[in-house]
């Protein structure tokens, strides 16, 4: 794996490496038990409750993926990084002590991680084609200038417009990292803008100025978008090969080597 800046120095402030890994719906045994060398032995346990086969392959590439490029930059052994979960279900790290903060989102097909130094970050992924009535979800939780717009699109664009907002507004609650306790009705996104702005009531206690919002596009089937509590905000993609990535947890640990 090949990442845009160097491993060897920390991330600059407002930067921000998306790192993103295409999965199949079923993993290989044989690849499965090699993405497993990266996780300890609590995780594999995790991994083996999974009663879908789906969502287990998608926590196991998000577990490898984030412990392989924390370890990327910090002499540390892959298994070690210990995380632990704030009162909304958040995960972040709990040892060694680290200047990163990290935010993970899958789907099926498709894992991505955010990795940064501000702690004020999220990512969200989705599938294009995935199974929702948008209109029918906007009503019921979108805010009314984004149900508005929606409506007023021609309805071969709800889906898409759907997308972009959701996307965005998942990225924020979870950058936040109070996840649906922030009422979504609350913010308002302007999606076609560049990059998206948003409008935040007084009741959400938040600043819009400070911050910053990106739409990536990664493939025909995804539609990603990263959120960061930042003066000016970077997005570093890197594309991961599965196979690479399992090929590379395999081996004894070197930093900066992926």
């Amino acid at each position: 794996m090949k990442h845009l800046l160097p491993a060897s120095s920390p991330l600059p402030p407002g930067e921000v490496l998306l790192c993103c890994v295409n999965i199949p719906r079923r993993l290989p045994e044989e690849l499965a038990t090699r993405l497993r060398r990266a996780l300890p032995e609590e995780e594999c346990a995790r991994h083996a409750r999974y009663g879908d086969e789906g969502a287990a392959g998608e926590f196991l590439c998000g577990r490898a993926l984030l412990r392989a490029v924390l370890s990327t930059w910090a002499p540390v052994d892959r298994r070690a990084w210990r995380f632990a979960l704030n009162p909304h279900g958040r995960p972040g790290i709990a040892s060694p002590e680290s200047p990163l903060h990290f935010n993970l989102s899958h789907t099926r097909g498709m894992v991505v991680l955010a990795l940064g130094c501000d702690p004020w970050v999220g990512v969200d992924v989705e599938r294009l084609d995935r199974s929702v009535r948008p209109l029918e979800v906007a009503d019921r939780f979108f805010s009314p200038l984004e149900v508005d717009g929606l409506r007023s699109l021609p309805t071969e664009r709800h889906r898409d417009r759907f997308l972009a907002l959701w996307t965005l507004k998942e990225a924020y609650i979870k950058a936040r990292g109070m996840g649906l306790a922030l009422p979504l009705r609350d913010f308002s996104f302007s999606p076609d803008a560049s990059p998206p702005s948003v409008r935040f009531e007084p009741s959400l206690g938040d600043d819009e100025s400070r911050w910053r919002f990106e739409r990536v596009d990664l493939d025909s089937g995804h539609r990603v978008a990263v959120a960061a509590k930042v003066p000016r905000l970077t997005v570093h993609l890197s594309r991961v090969d599965l196979e690479a990535l399992a090929s590379h947890v395999g081996l004894p640990h070197t930093a900066g080597a992926v």
